[in-house]
């Protein structure tokens, strides 16, 4: 068979499966429609406005149960922090709503606080207790909530104890030595850090990834029904089925990412600060992969039901650990370094690098290098498990 011959060959299983898979058109719609609307629900539950997170206060109960008033005054300047946005409750009505996260931390001047009014500098000795109970879920809110009442607490006893040593100025003197400027670090992009575009990225790749694994199920299920052993029985070498089919899937999932990032473009204001050769890399990159992923979930995925539940679950496992739902900072460590073996992580790192990153190509070019790498992976295993197979099944063995 001539190199032209073959590639005609290839062409046309490609624009076969091209064609089948637009001949039910709200099934297609729906394929381009999905990654859309998840990305735009996440991108709309993430994103907040500069203005917006510097007025954040956070949730907090102030329960007093030392009736002394020294407790009272530090109860009352919890109260008013404009740190918090405190209510005041009993002990039990502050478990009550914390084991229902309503708030999710509570501070708890126990009984014995009054005697910090008698504190000296320097002083050792037993302190007094300071409970502060917090959901499970929700650790960064307590330390949140410990630091300011640190800073309450400190501040009151140092306008008592230190009353007579201040300079003029009163409360201000007690302010800090230095004033904090803070600013999110974003690369080289103009216009900081959008939301939408790291939901638009996460959400077309999760997309792509199920993409590949219904192309996967439709081979096993053309296995099944005996539409591969027709399609064998013609001269047509297997390379050329299996290119075929991988061309038609990452021909579909290229233009997934084209629709999701042009509707992100035009509603949301998603865009490439970064290189544009860089995001054209990782499209044909990742589209590649989506084609390996199906024809991977083909060869190893035995029957399509099994098959299906499976690459459910590892789907959106790998999407959670690469940080596609959520900035993989909010990940244990240990689950941020497992992750570098994930194609997800590579293909999400370098998205975000070439939108709100605006990173140049070569900050880019690792990232398309690992997805290109775990393409010929999935590819290898694929084409000779496969291969496998259909030597099994010419020899009359057992199809898989």
């Amino acid at each position: 068979m001539t190199r032209t011959h073959y590639l005609r060959l290839t062409l046309a299983l490609a624009s076969k499966d091209w064609r089948l898979f637009w001949a039910d058109r709200r099934a297609a719609a729906l394929c381009f429609l999905v990654p859309v609307v998840l990305a735009s629900a996440f991108g709309l539950i993430f994103a907040r406005p500069a203005q917006d997170i510097e007025a954040v206060r956070l949730p907090v109960a102030v329960v007093a149960e030392d009736d002394g008033p020294y407790t009272r005054r530090v109860a009352d300047e919890l109260l008013a922090s404009p740190r918090f946005e405190a209510v005041e409750l009993t002990r039990e009505e502050a478990e009550w709503r914390v084991a229902d996260r309503r708030p999710g931390v509570a501070v708890i001047l126990s009984r014995g606080f009054e005697a910090l009014r008698d504190w000296q500098p320097g002083e050792v000795g037993e302190r007094p207790a300071v409970e502060i109970l917090h959901h499970p879920t929700s650790a960064a809110e307590r330390q949140w909530a410990e630091g300011v009442l640190c800073e309450v607490v400190m501040k009151k006893l140092a306008r008592e104890k230190l009353a007579g040593l201040m300079p003029a100025g009163g409360e201000a003197a007690l302010d800090p030595p230095f004033r904090v400027e803070a600013a999110a670090v974003t690369g080289p992009a103009r216009g900081g850090f959008n939301a939408y575009s790291h939901s638009f990225c996460g959400m077309t790749l999760q997309y792509l990834l199920f993409w590949g694994m219904e192309s996967g199920l439709l081979l096993l299920r053309e296995r099944r029904r005996g539409i591969w052993t027709r399609l064998r029985a013609a001269p047509v070498p297997l390379s050329a089925v299996l290119l075929g089919k991988a061309l038609a899937t990452a021909a579909v999932a290229l233009l997934q990412v084209l629709v999701t990032f042009g509707f992100g473009y035009v509603v949301f204001g998603v865009t490439v600060s970064g290189s544009a050769v860089g995001f054209v890399l990782l499209a044909l990159a990742v589209s590649g992969l989506t084609a390996a992923t199906g024809l991977l979930v083909a060869a190893v995925g035995g029957t399509e039901a099994r098959a299906r539940s499976v690459c459910i679950l590892v789907i959106l496992g790998v999407s959670m650990a690469g940080g596609l739902w959520l900035p993989a900072f909010l990940l244990p460590g240990w689950v941020r370094d497992a992750a570098l073996s994930l194609p997800t992580t590579w293909a999400m790192r370098g998205l975000d690098a070439v939108t709100w990153q605006g990173r140049g190509l070569a900050a880019v070019l690792p990232a398309v290098a690992a997805v290109a790498a775990f393409t010929a992976a999935f590819l290898a295993v694929a084409s000779t498990r496969l291969a496998a197979v259909e030597a099994r099944r010419r020899r009359g063995g057992c199809p898989a």
